[in-house]
């Protein structure tokens, strides 16, 4: 009797197992790929920019600076992600990289291939632009080029607007110093947004969307936003912002065809 619950115990965990890798994504060719392009606007008047005195480090952060938390320019919005759901095998995790608005000079690197790899590399103390993306149970590396000590503060929100958070992690970076943590599914699993922020600057601040695959993109100056190689089939594209919140759409991608699809936010 007990080798046979023995064994019935292995096979409930093997099925588990076998459920959770079936979720993973994972990269194969795509046929016939679809392709998803558009713009993300802005109408009304945008937050002004806040401004903080600093108080801590000024010869190395300036004795001024401000965070621009919606970015608009013509009526066109920067840095809303746009996040095709729903898809679990397809192209590869694309090399990329962004770069926080100055006097940032911090940036987020995405080394691509089968995972996402992202790269915090903080400097001027900035850690890079204000919206960026990451994959739950991949190791995020953070990494310091200044000549003073941040304190890295991570939080979950359990919102669409981040007004809900619980810490997830609290650590030290040092000059020169680089470390890895990974965010786990578990601590995720209330929510698809993770805040960033420096506990010595308080003017450090990022978010980061939760995706699980690579079918996203993040809309540049112009507004404009590009999402490439998609298999065809009926999928769910959404567009979040970490101030103005989330839209969606559903969308059907047809095999070799392009598609247009607009985002329209107001304040």
């Amino acid at each position: 009797m007990r080798k046979v619950i023995v064994y019935s115990f292995i096979t409930i965990l093997l099925v588990i197992g076998g459920a959770i890798m079936a979720f993973a994504y994972e990269v194969a060719p795509v046929r016939e790929g679809g392709m998803i392009h558009g713009t993300v606007t802005f109408s009304g008047t945008s937050p002004a920019p806040l401004q903080f005195d600093v108080e801590k480090n000024p010869e190395v952060c300036g004795s001024q600076r401000s965070l621009v938390k919606v970015e608009v320019q013509d009526g066109l919005l920067k840095g809303a992600v746009v996040i095709l759901e729903g898809i679990e095998s397809g192209k590869p995790f694309v090399k990329q990289e962004w770069r926080g608005s100055a006097p940032g000079k911090g940036t987020f690197q995405y080394v691509g291939g089968k995972t996402l790899g992202l790269q915090v590399k903080t400097e001027n103390c900035n850690f890079g632009p204000f919206t960026g993306v990451l994959t739950p149970d991949d190791a995020v590396q953070f990494g310091n080029k200044d000549s003073i000590k941040h304190v890295l503060h991570t939080f979950v929100s359990l919102d669409s607007k981040g007004s809900v958070l619980r810490t997830l992690h609290n650590r030290d970076i040092h000059p020169d110093g680089a470390f890895d943590r990974t965010f786990d599914s578990d601590k995720l699993k209330e929510s698809r947004l993770v805040r960033m922020t420096c506990n010595r600057h308080d003017f450090m601040q990022n978010w980061l969307y939760v995706v699980k695959n690579p079918y996203f993109a993040i809309s540049d100056k112009t507004g404009k936003f590009v999402i490439d190689n998609i298999p065809p089939g009926h999928y769910s594209l959404r567009v979040w912002h970490p101030v103005l919140g989330v839209q969606a759409q559903e969308v059907q991608v047809t095999p070799g065809k392009t598609l247009g699809q607009d985002f329209a936010f107001s304040e």
